[in-house]
């Protein structure tokens, strides 16, 4: 009796190992991003106080968080679109926006080298986002052109790389 009581236990506690390894991996590296977003192309935002629409053709924000990992693996992409902006003429700013204080916003830019535009203490409901990352395209008016939501496809990457060109082409 003692012998089968410990066989179960032992293939229980390998069964529930398991299931949290698989649950940890396929989060981590093959499940989408937490979240999502209520705002749609053609929506207006409101702009985070500090933020000028008016100052850009179009404004790219890129809503992030401390501590996400989707976000910290979107970085490398993230630092493509920021290098390829500063070879463009188009007028497209780049903006960072953190639901968390402006030092940690500041600090987390810093230190994954995204020279942007950075803004603290930004709620996420105030944009309508319900995880991170987000990238969300406005135009001068804050008319949403164009959201993205979690961590991006490669041709998601791409449509993103798309949009960000039709700015110096001049496309609407």
């Amino acid at each position: 009796m003692k012998g089968k009581l410990e066989i179960v236990t032992n293939v229980v506690v390998i069964v529930l190992a398991l299931t949290i390894g698989f649950v940890f991996v396929k989060d981590r590296f093959f499940g989408p991003a937490l979240g999502s977003s209520d705002i749609k192309a053609g929506d207006r935002l409101a702009g985070p106080k500090g933020l000028d629409w008016n100052a850009h053709d179009r404004t790219l924000l890129m809503v992030l968080r401390k501590g996400c990992h989707y976000c910290e693996d979107s970085v490398p992409f993230y630092q493509r679109l920021v290098d390829k902006r500063k070879h463009d003429a188009a007028d497209l700013a780049i903006v960072a926006l953190f639901p968390d204080d402006a030092e940690t916003a500041r600090t987390v830019t810093k230190s994954e080298s995204l020279d942007v535009e950075t803004l603290g203490g930004v709620p996420l409901q105030t944009l309508r986002v319900s995880g991170t990352p987000a990238l969300i395209l406005v135009d001068r008016s804050g008319i949403v052109l164009n959201t993205w939501v979690g961590m991006l496809s490669p041709k998601q990457e791409l449509d993103v790389m798309k949009a960000t060109d039709c700015v110096s082409a001049g496309c609407t």
